[in-house]
């Protein structure tokens, strides 16, 4: 009779983001990533210390290169190739709040940790030397799994201190639709072999995936003989393809001085993969009491 206990678990990696088909994905603090497709429109007033009443266009299908990094609950656009210096919009909501559609007044230079929104446009090497106000417009921004950002599209007024003078834009970031989270799976057999001559277990099962990754199996084989126990290990590494169950084998010893021998062991089996396109790693987890037979 077969006892399995599945435990399905999908972990964030430590670090951040991913990139897709060109994609950014934004859930904690990212480093930069080249979206798709980008643009950057920034016009000002004379007395505007950032544009110095100059009008700015950038945009990737101009061969302008951009970058697009942050959060939830702020995101940052950068033109990093202009031949005078970067171009750089930061827009945040109020800590604890994530961005979505609306306008944000009441901006202020302080994009992390402030109980109000954030705004901070620089640009060959130009910034508001005493900080700056203003505000934005949220007017579309769409999020994948794992804070996978598809879109956003904003626009925003930025007044530097002491300045009689804004500066105006909007900022454009388009990515492909989210591809799907990696996913998977893992069973163990119910029988298995036992060597008396080398004391080596075989115990077997499959694996299961979403898309084409590598797999890794690792987990326990124990088995209880009149107050002692033998206890071995399971390890396998699989080259999953989609589509159908993929097999693995772990071979192992007892470390010990009890033996393995005929009859039942407790076998737990972990699989775990890393999803390259979200940055996450994502695992399965079953357990069976499997019958060993003479190998």
């Amino acid at each position: 009779m077969r006892l399995s206990r599945k435990r399905p678990v999908l972990a964030m990696a430590l670090t951040l983001t991913a990139v897709a088909l060109g994609g950014l994905a934004v859930a904690t603090p990212a480093q930069a990533k080249a979206p798709q497709s980008g643009a950057l429109v920034v016009t000002g007033d004379p007395d505007d210390p950032v544009t110095e009443g100059r009008d700015y266009s950038f945009a990737t299908g101009d061969g302008d290169g951009f970058n697009v990094w942050g959060t939830a609950n702020q995101l940052t656009v950068e033109v990093w190739d202009p031949p005078l210096g970067p171009w750089r919009i930061a827009l945040s909501a109020p800590v604890g709040q994530p961005l979505t559609v609306g306008t944000y007044t009441g901006a202020t230079e302080y994009l992390y940790e402030s109980p109000l929104p954030g705004i901070s446009l620089t640009g060959n090497d130009r910034f508001c030397m005493h900080g700056q106000t203003g505000s934005f417009t949220v007017t579309d921004i769409s999020w994948g799994p794992h804070g996978y950002l598809e879109r956003f599209d904003a626009t925003f007024e930025q007044r530097c201190n002491y300045s009689t003078g804004s500066a105006r834009g909007e900022v454009h970031v388009a990515n492909p639709s989210a591809p799907p989270v990696l996913a998977v799976g893992v069973e163990v057999a119910t029988s298995g072999t036992v060597d008396t001559t080398t004391d080596e277990v075989t115990v077997h099962g499959t694996v299961t995936c979403t898309a084409p990754a590598t797999v890794y199996v690792e987990g326990q084989i124990t088995q209880a003989q009149r107050g002692q126990v033998a206890e071995g290990i399971v390890r396998a590494e699989v080259a999953c393809t989609p589509g159908g169950s993929i097999a693995w084998t772990s071979v192992s010893p007892s470390f010990g001085s009890t033996p393995f021998r005929r009859g039942d062991v407790a076998v737990s089996a972990n699989a775990s993969s890393y999803d390259t396109t979200y940055d996450v790693f994502v695992s399965d987890a079953d357990s069976a009491t499997v019958r060993l037979r003479k190998g």
